[in-house]
């Protein structure tokens, strides 16, 4: 069924793609465990496959190409794998539903497995004292929903099953929310709201950031939690969610630097604890990305969906960031694996559109026609806003910005926070129309 793999980094997240063989009859496999021919799912093949190759790739998004077409994603969190077998064997093993073929009467054959995850959610009154945790209640609920696999897949899943009237969940006051957090590592902790917020500023902004961009991180991280754990959703440590490192990662990472490091972020999470983002009473899709291209992209353009305040706005501030302007070069017989086409310095290359904030929307190469999105994903990108230089044996790709675009710049806050504008403001710029609480 597959014929061979490839393993890509993007956003420091490690993605497989599957190249399935054209001419092989593949809807075979897409049956259940358990009938009468023994026929494997689309699941247990991708895991067999895994498995049997030797693939070093337990946790991540996994794309099925045919003839250079990604037909399909997955999501795998595997524990199934001989070095893990002396771990603990946590309850959740998951892929996210997805429809591989647009002939409804090929997607009712498709019937990927989704195990339930058990997302316990610990809810403690702020009056009960440490030492009375046994009075603590405690919420079970089951997911009967797999987890999304990213950022920007929840923005779009929850985008299109809402209705005009948006639904709101009361953002709690009164309670102290402790996050239940599915490790990369197979665990299972369960960790204070504030000390798991320290842990993902830590993990997603540079700990020599101003103070007042680490506080509007620390509000972003925190309305991201508390808008899942009020849907009763996973929460991973991984860029699916948000990445997370605790104290020993933390330690790991900045070295001699540690001490000073870690008190300047527990004191931007402690400055803004329990505030949170709001638009009409409801948490807000709290996206976030590292650098613009001298504009935040409108959610819409990304996700096909429309948000008040996930609109294009400027942050020329990202101009002068570190991480502004990158060349990628990538040998073009790889890009011929990828992309399915022959890629040489003899193609025509066209941008046929761009979206507000100067991205690729859409781009011809050779005759063939893809979003910005599509190259990004597939290619490992930095962002959609990119040039093209084919050369003989390899190509250059010259990216502005990096991550999706949408939402607060975390170079762009910087760049505020040194110009002298406060977290408030920071906030208020780059999700306008959205409402500070605690």
């Amino acid at each position: 069924m597959f014929e061979r793999h490839l393993i890509m980094d993007s956003d420091n997240e490690k993605s497989l793609y599957l190249f399935i063989n054209f001419d092989y009859e593949f809807s075979r496999e897409l049956g259940t465990k358990g009938t009468k021919d023994k026929a494997m799912s689309l699941y247990d093949k991708v895991i067999d496959y895994i498995k049997k190759n030797g693939i070093n790739f337990k946790v991540g998004k996994v794309f099925l190409v045919v003839g250079g077409i990604v037909i399909g994603a997955l999501f795998i969190q595997n524990n199934q794998f001989s070095d893990l077998k002396n771990e603990l064997e946590p309850m959740y093993k998951y892929v996210e539903q997805i429809d591989i073929f647009n002939d409804d009467t090929l997607k009712k054959n498709i019937q990927i497995q989704k195990e339930e995850v058990i997302d316990v959610i610990i809810e403690k009154s702020t009056q009960i004292n440490t030492n009375q945790t046994n009075k603590a209640t405690i919420d079970v609920a089951e997911k009967k929903q797999a987890v999304t696999t990213n950022q920007s897949s929840q923005v779009a899943t929850e985008a299109k099953q809402s209705t005009s009237t948006q639904e709101t969940t009361t953002p709690p006051s009164s309670v102290e929310k402790i996050v239940t957090l599915y490790r990369s590592n197979g665990t299972v902790e369960q960790i204070d709201l504030e000390n798991y917020v320290i842990g993902v500023v830590g993990a997603e902004m540079p700990a020599s950031f101003h103070q007042e961009a680490l506080k509007a991180q620390s509000v972003v991280a925190r309305t991201y939690a508390l808008k899942k754990l009020s849907k009763h959703q996973a929460l991973s440590d991984t860029s699916s969610d948000q990445v997370y490192k605790d104290i020993n990662q933390l330690r790991s990472l900045w070295g001699s630097s540690f001490d000073t490091y870690y008190e300047k972020i527990k004191n931007a999470a402690q400055a803004t604890e329990k505030q949170f983002l709001t638009y009409n009473g409801d948490y807000i899709e709290a996206v976030y990305h590292s650098t613009s291209n001298g504009k935040t992209e409108d959610a819409v353009a990304v996700w096909g969906n429309s948000f008040p305040y996930l609109v294009s706005v400027d942050s020329h501030w990202d101009l002068e960031a570190s991480s502004f302007l990158r060349e990628t070069e990538k040998e073009n017989t790889l890009l011929n694996s990828i992309l399915g086409i022959s890629f040489n310095e003899t193609n025509n290359v066209k941008v046929l559109s761009r979206t507000n904030s100067n991205r690729i929307d859409k781009i011809e190469i050779n005759g063939n026609i893809y979003t910005g999105i599509e190259l990004r994903k597939l290619l490992g990108l930095r962002s959609t806003d990119f040039d093209i230089n084919i050369e003989d044996n390899h190509t250059v790709f010259t990216t502005k910005g990096y991550g999706h675009g949408v939402g607060m710049s975390q170079y762009g806050a910087n760049g505020m926070a040194k110009e002298g504008y406060n977290y408030e403001q920071i906030l208020a710029h780059y999700y306008p129309n959205t409402q500070l609480k605690r």
